[in-house]
């Protein structure tokens, strides 16, 4: 973590991630055994390479209960990710499934079609339909009756546009009542109005035009959302790192105030202090800078 705090983040988001990398890659690679040991097994969700997932499994008595489900959305703009990348970065995303796994938690991490090819709602198509692969085929080891849904920045704002939408409606209000007891989005992006110049036409093209950028958005959803839309929403636990850009802060901050104001309910904030938006899923495994991990198994394991 103190390699953390010589990062320039005048640099902007990417200036964090190579030395964030730098800073966690010898510790997680430390830990690789550890991490490989954790069972893992692919499966293939629809037809296309990318959509895939990869279910890490706790260890868990024969005769106990059976673990809650943690799905696990990585982010990557909507443009880049993968459920394993290549070396020397093999280890980024697994050690995020053997962490929460080691703590008695059945981790799906899936793959969702990436844009400029995939374009608005195929995406979140895809995690609804990992998310329900899950319901339909995890109810052996797992207890689809208490899934939960993490996503980290673009994942985060697929996770919560899974959730609002209504105009498709990606998930049917019952199936939320009946599996999904929790969200936590952390770092997600919520509006685009404030994207550095090279993103904007990413988001733009992603959903059609920029007025549409603008409706389908979280925040967008959020304000057009109905009442029974609003009523169905599990609990919600907002997770965000200590340094994060103005351009995903100031829009979730709204987020948390638009939906607070609407639902009356007051929404419980994680930080990841001394994290930056590209470091905190690096970092479990790693040792150090765990904790908002641990807080997210302890979140899942009790609510």
């Amino acid at each position: 973590m103190e390699a953390l705090k010589q990062i320039d983040y005048s640099k902007g988001v990417m200036g964090m991630l190579e030395p964030s990398i730098k800073a966690f890659l010898p510790l997680i690679q430390s830990k690789r055994g550890i991490i490989e040991s954790v069972k893992r097994e692919t499966f293939q969700f629809g037809v296309t390479e990318r959509q895939s997932l990869d279910v890490y499994y706790p260890e868990s008595p024969a005769d106990g209960p059976k673990p809650p489900v943690l799905i696990f959305i990585y982010g990557g703009g909507l443009t880049s990710g993968e459920r394993v990348l290549n070396a020397p970065l093999d280890l980024v995303y697994k050690n995020c499934g053997a962490f929460f796994a080691s703590r008695g938690i059945l981790t799906v991490i899936p793959d969702y079609r990436l844009a400029p090819k995939a374009v608005y709602p195929e995406p979140v198509e895809d995690l609804r339909d990992a998310f329900r692969y899950v319901v339909a085929n995890l109810g052996g080891v797992g207890d689809t009756e208490r899934i939960y849904l993490t996503g980290h920045s673009a994942g985060g704002t697929l996770l919560l546009s899974m959730l609002l939408s209504e105009n498709p409606r990606f998930v049917e209000l019952d199936e939320v009542k009946q599996h999904i007891k929790g969200i936590a989005p952390r770092g997600a992006g919520c509006a685009f109005d404030l994207n550095p110049p090279p993103i904007v036409p990413v988001f733009n093209n992603f959903y059609g035009s920029q007025e549409k950028s603008v409706t389908l958005s979280p925040f967008g959803l959020l304000k057009d959302a109905s009442q029974e839309t609003l009523d169905s929403m599990p609990p919600l636990l907002i997770m965000h790192s200590g340094i994060e850009p103005p351009f995903i802060s100031v829009p979730l901050n709204n987020f948390i105030s638009l939906f607070e104001e609407r639902t009356g309910r007051k929404l419980e904030v994680n930080i990841g202090e001394g994290h930056n938006h590209m470091s905190a899923h690096l970092a479990l495994n790693s040792g150090e800078g765990e904790q908002w991990g641990e807080d997210l198994a302890k979140w899942v394991k009790s609510n």
